[in-house]
């Protein structure tokens, strides 16, 4: 869909500001989301996954507002999560996107758990596949690794060795330089501010505002539901996921061997036949 990759860059104005996102393919609507670490985007974290995808479902790769090309924020205005929902929405309504699957990982995980748990639903969910997420909030060590990027290159390879096992990933210069770029765009860092982080090499208290106590009831999840977790993620313990998923009615679960906390880059493929299987298999996909 226009580019040698296989989908289309693109651009939505909705709900006041401007959304960038990936599309590729025709089908019933399905919306990946990424993670809330420094860096992160829908290109890096979905870029193995957006073809194979595509083969069945229209796919809608956002950048969350004051991630990736998406419009950069110095206020919230009272809360990062209620603005990133809205801005949700607001792109599937504007985009006739309605009603879609999901799949989010780690924060974005945490938000469609939230959100599926909740009457009435703040976003359409026919089905969701919730990466990299557990029942209580990510293990404190390897957050306070995450959060404690310094602005510099160097500064980031903490925070590589927390979110990836595989050395192809954890120690592979050019993927790091590449997500040292993401971090450093315009706006970027003021945006982590305004969330309630750390601005990068500036000093701060260890407890922050954004990290919260999850719920610790999601049994009024009612749509099909798949957790996937890697087999070494770092941030979430498998008892604390393993709970998650004896709460949630009729989850499924697949753990991704060789992987940590972002199974979708670290083995692509084997987290595709886990996702395009649970899919495939639940109620209303017309594709």
């Amino acid at each position: 869909m226009g580019t040698p990759r296989g989908w289309a860059d693109r651009y939505v104005r909705a709900d006041g500001r401007t959304t960038h996102y990936l599309e590729a393919g025709d089908g019933p609507p399905l919306v990946l989301l990424h993670g809330g670490e420094y860096g992160a985007s829908a290109l890096l974290t979905w870029e193995n996954c957006i073809e194979a995808l595509a083969e069945r479902h229209r796919v809608l790769a956002i950048d969350f507002v004051g991630f990736g090309l998406s419009d950069k924020l110095r206020d919230f205005g009272g809360g990062q999560r209620r603005l990133m929902r809205r801005q949700v929405a607001s792109v599937l309504r504007t985009l006739g996107a309605e009603p879609a699957y999901f799949i989010g990982t780690s924060l974005s995980g945490r938000m469609l758990l939230d959100i599926a748990n909740r009457r009435p639903a703040e976003w359409p969910i026919r089905a969701m596949a919730v990466v990299g997420t557990g029942l209580a909030a990510p293990a404190e060590a390897a957050r306070l690794t995450l959060e404690r990027f310094d602005g510099t290159l160097d500064g980031l390879r903490p925070s590589m060795d927390v979110l990836f096992h595989d050395p192809r990933w954890r120690d592979s210069e050019g993927y790091l330089r590449r997500r040292h770029e993401s971090c450093m765009v315009p706006g970027a860092w003021e945006t982590a501010a305004a969330a309630g982080l750390r601005a990068p090499g500036r000093d701060g208290g260890e407890r922050r505002s954004h990290v919260r106590p999850p719920a610790r009831d999601y049994g009024g999840i009612a749509v099909p539901t798949l957790l996937v977790r890697g087999e070494h993620d770092q941030l979430v313990p498998a008892r604390t996921w393993e709970e998650l998923a004896g709460q949630i009615p009729g989850a499924r679960t697949v753990t991704i061997g060789g992987s940590g906390h972002y199974p979708q880059i670290e083995r692509a493929g084997a987290f595709l036949d886990a996702v395009l299987d649970f899919l495939k298999g639940t109620a209303g996909d017309e594709a």
